[in-house]
């Protein structure tokens, strides 16, 4: 009798996946494809691509305590992640609690991303980024509640990976899970005798929706944990309505080198430290204004500090000393982003460039392979 197994690729650049040897391509250590034999995999050298900062997230003992409820229980989760502004959003104490379960993953606010973007080129990075938070994804979804885009698709891949488990929506509080949850019901059909009630979860003074699917298990909505490395956790309300996009963001191109830098606003400020040109595609609120400037790089951004308008300048990042620095060497090849938490990020091509970063001191800056390619 024939026997037909499908063959595991890398997500990433399609490679089919070995364990023998390392040096050759798709080679992946048995380890992971042991733990994630159904999860989304990628080969040790896509892997590997992976650059970050790690500012922690830390969670208090009562989202720690609903995780372990979740553990417990062996649920379904749906991890909702804001797909504009996600990349230093995953506390590792979520996903070491979380790691054995199984994973959907929803990026939400699709609508945000530019309009030439392709879900296939998105889903990628998003899975891309999940395996260094060692998740076992089942799926992973792109939805927008303002265009009801793929909500119908969420309701049917939920029912069909629950089988008979509570389900937990788990998300930080800038991902729009509860909004996401609301469009979900605008089509729920409850067909127990039980109602949607506010919940309270043991020992803890957290609350969240609690929802039924059948008389015996329920949709849970975990209140969002804090993102404190992100600009939206730092800065004062009416400069986050600025920075939080409402519409598809755009590409703003700029030229800079060793003598041309650029400011994104009061918020995050990029020298190039060699001298070759780059070309860098800046996508983030076009509420903020982003400038390119030749000559003295820091007196240019200290005088964006001190007179800048309250709307691309923060009252507590006011002085160059109110920012972490940061030097990235690409050393790969590609088009690349460095990203800011909260902001957005920049895409260029990596050609042993070497870049200084100023932020906000304590939020989180990146460098990762681009989100997508960039088609103009």
């Amino acid at each position: 009798m024939s026997i037909l197994k499908k063959v595991k690729r890398c997500s990433h650049c399609g490679a089919i996946l070995q364990t023998e040897s390392p040096e050759k391509e798709g080679y992946i250590t048995s380890l992971i494809l042991k733990k994630y034999p159904d999860g989304v995999l990628l080969c040790d050298k896509c892997f590997n691509e992976e650059k970050t900062e790690d500012n922690i997230i830390v969670l208090n003992d009562e989202f720690k305590s609903i995780l372990k409820t979740i553990k417990e229980k062996n649920a379904l989760v749906v991890y909702v992640i804001d797909l504009f502004s996600f990349e230093g959003g995953f506390p590792s104490e979520a996903t070491s609690l979380l790691s054995d379960l199984d994973v959907i993953v929803v990026a939400n606010k699709r609508d945000l991303m530019p309009k030439d973007s392709e879900d296939e080129q998105l889903i990628s990075y998003v899975n891309h980024r999940l395996r260094v938070s060692s998740l076992k994804v089942k799926e992973t979804i792109l939805t927008s509640i303002n265009s009801d885009y793929h909500i119908d698709e969420l309701r049917k891949l939920i029912r069909a990976n629950c089988e008979g488990r509570d389900v937990y929506f788990v998300g930080s509080s800038t991902s729009g899970k509860s909004a996401l949850i609301s469009e979900i019901l605008k089509n729920f059909e409850n067909k127990t005798n039980k109602y949607i009630v506010t919940y309270t979860f043991p020992n803890t003074s957290l609350r969240g929706f609690q929802i039924p699917i059948t008389d015996k298990t329920y949709i849970y909505e975990v209140p969002g944990f804090p993102i404190n490395n992100s600009l939206l956790g730092v800065l004062e309300k009416p400069i986050v309505n600025y920075i939080v996009p409402k519409k598809a963001i755009e590409d703003r191109k700029f030229n800079i080198n060793d003598k041309v830098s650029l400011a994104i606003g009061g918020l995050a400020f990029i020298q190039q430290l060699t001298e070759e040109k780059t070309t860098v595609h800046c996508y983030a609120s076009p509420k903020i204004t982003i400038k390119a400037k030749r000559g003295d790089a820091l007196k240019f951004f200290d005088s964006i500090l001190k007179n800048g308008d309250q709307t691309n300048t923060s009252f507590k990042f006011r002085n160059l000393n109110n920012f972490d620095v940061y030097d990235f060497e690409i050393t790969e090849t590609g088009e690349r982003d460095i990203g800011v938490l909260g902001l957005g990020w920049v895409q260029f091509k990596g050609n042993n460039q070497k870049f200084r970063v100023f932020v906000p001191k304590g939020v989180y800056v990146y460098t990762t392979r681009a989100k997508f390619k960039n088609v103009k």
